[in-house]
C-alpha cells in the first residue's frame, strides 16, 4: 500500500468540538462502521476544511485511479483487465463518499484476494526454475515509470522479472560478501540459499497480506478520498492516533520493549532504557514472546499475531500487570510479569552539546531538535520548548555564547510550541500570521524575557518541515539567525487540527470510530510571504547530498497553493545582523575553496543520477558490469563519511553525564550522536558562520 510522509503542524480543537457536534447531526441512521466514518468525513471536510473540493465527476476518476494506485503502488497484484472490471464505479466515488457505501470498496476487495491467490502461485512457480538461464532483457523497477500488465500472462512476466532482479541483487551481494573474506563457495550452493531466503520472504510477505483486515484497506480508501482536499487532510484509526500521540509526546504507557515481526513470531528487538522491563532486568533483546496475559486474565498464544496485535496486548495503563511467556536464547522458557509504567523515548528529544574549533576559541552550544514534540492532550506534559530551555540554560552555565540550532529532518509538530521557541531569542512580538477562510490572526510571543541573546544559526535541510518552517522564517525575517542549508526547506504551510469523531451523537455500538486531522488554516511568515510550496531559502547555502533530488510538498498531489498576504512584523530585536551580505559572500569563498565541499556536489549529482537510471539489464553479467560501475563511482565518496573533522570538538554537557551513564546502550547512542557532529561539515561551516555574524 502506498504511503507519503506527512508533515504535522498541530493545534488545539476546543471551539472546533463545538462546531463539529452542530454539524454531525444529519448522518444517515441504520449504518455499519466504515458507512457512519465515510460520511461523516464527507461532511466534515466539506464544512471546515480551508479549501474545500468540487466532490463531483472529476474527483471520483482520481479518488478510482489513486485508490487502486495506493492499493498497488508497484503494479504486482492488479492487470488492465481487473482495473476495467472495476471501470463502472468510476464516476460513482462522489456518491459512495456522501452516501457512505462500500459498493466499490467490497467490489475491490474480492478482487484483490483473489489476486493474491493467483499472484502466490506465480512466484512459487518461477522460483523453481534456473534463475541462472536469465534472459537477455531488461526491468523498470521505477513501478511509476511502468504501465499495467495487460493480463494475468503479462503480469506473470513481470513477476519473473522481478524475482530474476531481487535474485541478482542478492547474488551480486553473496559474492562481494565473499571476496571481502578471502572466501569461495560453489554458486549452485549460493543460489540454493538464496532462492530459500527469497521463498521465505515472500512466504511472510503474502501471509501478511492475507491476514491484513479490511479495516486497514478501509483506512486506504478513505484517505483516498481526503488527500484530494490536501496531502495532510487524513483519516487515523484508533491505533493510528494513539501511535501519532506517542510519536508527538515521545512517551507512552507499556513496557519498554521494542518488538518486531520474525516469521511467524514476536521478538524483542530492544529494551527501552529507563523503562519498566530494563528495572525489572528479566526480558532481553532477541527473547521470543509465545503468549501474553493480562492482570486478570489466561495467557494468549500470539504465534503468528499481527505485530499491531500484539503491541495492543502488551501495551497498557501505568501501574497494571502484564505477564509474557517468552522464550531465551537457551530455549528455556520463562514467564515474566512487568508492572507497566510511563517510557520516555529519548531519542526523538532535544539533544545538545559543547562544540569548539579553530575558528573561534570559544564555547559555541548545539542543540538538534529532530520535531516539535508536545503532549498534545495535556497541557502540563512533555513540551520542547521548555527542555530547549533547560538546554540553553545548561549551555550558557556551561560558557556557551552563541548557537547552533540543528532543524534538518525535523518535520514539525505544535504550533503553539515553535511560538514559545520563538519567543526564546527575542522580546516579543508576532512569530507566524495565521490565516482561515475568514480572517488572519496573529500568533505573539508575549513573553518580555530572552533566555538567550547570543548570535544564532539555524541549520535546515529539505526535509525541515511545517513547524521548522515557521521557526526558521521568524528568525530568518527578523534578522535574528543566519539560515544555513543545502537547499529550500519543504515547503508546507499549512495547520491542521484533529476532530474526535467520537463526539458524534449515539452510534456508540460503533465507536470507537478514530479521528479526522484537517486542513483549516494556512500559516505566513511575519514578513507576509509563505512557505507553502516554495519553503524557507537559506541565507548561506552549502552543497548537500541531496540537493539535485525533487522533494518537498511541490511534489504531493493536489497541494495548496501559494499566496501572499500583508507583513506583521512586531518584534523589535535589540541585537540583528548587520552583515548578512559579508557573511554570505565570506560562506562562499570558504565553501569554493574545500575539495570535501565539490566532492559533496559531485556525490549529489551521481545520487540524481542513479535515482533517475531505472533499466537494469537482467543478464547476470551485464547486472554485475551496471553494479560495479556503480559501486566504483560511489566509492569515491565513502571516506568523506567516514573522516572525522581534525581540530572540531564535541563534548557533552557535564549536567548530562549521570543520564548518558545510566546504562550501556545510552553511552553507545551518545558515541555516535558525538561522533556524527565531529564528522558534518555543515556543522563546521555553521561555526565559521557564527564567527562572522556582527550584531
Amino acid at each position: 500500500m502506498n504511503s507519503k510522509k506527512a508533515w504535522t503542524l498541530i493545534i488545539p480543537s476546543l471551539i472546533f468540538i463545538l462546531l463539529f457536534n452542530a454539524n454531525c447531526k444529519t448522518v444517515s441512521d441504520s449504518l455499519g462502521r466504515e458507512q457512519l466514518i465515510l460520511q461523516i468525513l464527507y461532511k466534515q471536510s466539506q464544512q471546515f476544511h480551508y479549501s474545500p473540493v468540487k466532490v463531483d465527476d472529476e474527483f471520483s476518476k482520481k479518488v478510482f485511479l489513486d485508490f487502486l494506485d495506493n492499493m498497488d503502488s508497484g503494479k504486482r497484484f492488479l492487470t488492465k483487465k481487473d482495473i476495467n472490471s472495476l471501470e463502472q464505479y468510476k464516476t460513482s466515488q462522489d456518491e459512495f463518499f456522501k452516501e457512505g457505501r462500500l459498493d466499490f470498496f467490497n467490489k475491490f476487495s474480492l478482487l484483490f484476494m483473489e489476486s493474491l491467490s493467483k499472484t502466490e502461485s506465480f512466484y512459487k512457480e518461477i522460483l523453481n526454475t534456473d534463475l541462472f538461464q536469465a534472459k537477455d532483457e531488461t526491468i523498470i523497477v521505477d513501478a511509476e515509470k511502468r504501465d499495467w500488465a495487460s493480463d494475468d500472462k503479462e503480469l506473470k512476466e513481470q513477476w519473473r522479472k522481478n524475482i530474476q532482479y531481487d535474485f541478482n541483487n542478492r547474488y551480486y551481494d553473496a559474492l562481494d560478501v565473499l571476496e571481502k573474506d578471502k572466501k569461495t563457495r560453489p554458486k549452485d550452493s549460493i543460489a540454493t540459499e538464496i532462492i530459500n531466503d527469497i521463498r521465505e520472504s515472500y512466504d511472510t510477505y503474502f501471509d501478511n497480506l492475507k491476514k491484513s483486515k479490511d479495516a486497514e484497506r478501509f483506512e486506504v480508501y478513505a484517505n483516498t478520498f481526503l488527500h484530494i482536499y490536501d496531502p495532510h487532510t487524513e483519516y487515523f484509526s484508533p491505533k493510528d492516533k494513539e501511535n501519532f500521540n506517542i510519536n508527538m509526546a515521545g512517551k507512552l504507557e507499556g513496557i519498554g520493549a521494542r518488538l518486531q515481526t520474525d516469521k511467524e513470531f514476536t521478538k524483542v528487538s530492544s529494551i527501552v532504557p529507563g523503562g519498566p522491563a530494563w528495572k525489572q532486568k528479566e526480558l532481553e533483546a532477541n527473547d521470543i514472546i509465545i503468549a501474553v496475559k493480562q492482570e486478570e486474565g489466561e495467557f494468549v498464544d500470539i504465534k503468528g499475531m499481527n505485530i499491531d496485535d500484539v503491541v495492543k496486548k502488551v501495551r497498557g495503563k501505568k501501574g497494571t500487570k502484564v505477564t509474557l511467556k517468552v522464550k531465551k536464547a537457551s530455549n528455556e522458557v520463562k514467564e515474566i510479569m512487568i508492572v507497566r509504567d510511563e517510557v520516555i523515548l529519548d531519542e526523538g528529544i532535544a539533544r545538545s552539546a559543547l562544540l569548539k574549533s579553530d575558528s573561534t576559541s570559544d564555547k559555541i552550544g548545539y542543540i538538534r531538535l529532530p520535531k516539535f514534540y508536545a503532549e498534545l492532550e495535556s497541557p502540563n506534559g512533555v513540551s520542547c520548548a521548555r527542555d530547549v530551555t533547560k538546554e540553553l540554560k545548561k549551555l550558557q552555565s556551561e560558557g556557551a555564547k552563541s548557537l547552533v540550532l540543528d532543524l534538518r529532518n525535523n518535520g514539525g509538530g505544535s504550533l503553539q510550541e515553535v511560538v514559545e521557541m520563538a519567543g526564546l531569542f527575542f522580546k516579543n512580538g508576532t512569530v507566524v500570521q495565521v490565516k482561515d477562510k475568514e480572517r488572519v490572526t496573529s500568533y505573539n510571543d508575549t513573553d518580555e524575557g530572552i533566555v538567550f541573546d547570543g548570535p544564532i544559526v539555524v541549520m535546515i535541510n529539505n526535509n525541515s518541515a511545517s513547524a521548522s518552517e515557521i521557526l526558521a522564517a521568524c528568525l530568518q525575517d527578523y534578522k535574528r539567525a543566519v539560515i544555513v542549508g543545502g537547499n529550500r526547506s519543504f515547503g508546507k504551510g499549512s495547520v491542521q487540527r484533529f476532530v474526535n469523531l467520537d463526539r458524534i451523537n449515539g452510534y456508540d455500538n460503533l465507536k470507537p470510530l478514530g479521528e479526522l486531522k484537517i486542513t483549516i488554516q494556512k500559516y505566513y511568515r511575519v514578513s507576509g510571504g509563505s512557505v507553502q510550496l516554495k519553503g524557507v531559502e537559506p541565507d548561506v547555502k552549502i552543497p548537500d547530498i541531496y540537493q539535485y533530488l525533487d522533494n518537498g510538498e511541490k511534489e504531493y498531489d493536489y497541494p495548496l497553493k501559494y499566496d501572499v498576504i500583508s507583513s506583521n512584523a512586531t518584534a523589535k530585536i535589540e541585537k540583528p545582523i548587520v552583515n548578512l551580505d559579508e557573511i554570505v559572500e565570506k560562506s562562499k569563498e570558504r565553501v569554493k575553496s574545500m575539495n570535501e565541499f565539490n566532492i559533496i556536489d559531485q556525490q549529489a549529482q551521481l545520487y540524481k543520477t542513479m535515482k533517475d537510471d531505472v533499466l537494469f539489464p537482467l543478464d547476470y553479467q551485464k547486472f554485475k558490469t551496471k553494479l560495479d560501475n556503480r559501486k566504483a563511482e560511489s566509492k569515491k565518496y565513502e571516506e568523506l563519511s567516514k573522516n572525522q573533522i581534525a581540530n572540531m570538538i564535541a563534548l557533552n554537557l557535564e549536567a548530562d553525564m549521570p543520564y548518558i551513564n545510566l546504562d550501556s546502550s545510552r553511552v553507545g547512542r551518545n558515541e555516535d550522536f558525538l561522533k556524527n557532529i565531529r564528522k558534518d561539515l555543515h556543522i563546521l561551516e555553521s561555526l565559521n558562520v557564527l564567527k562572522d555574524i556582527k550584531n
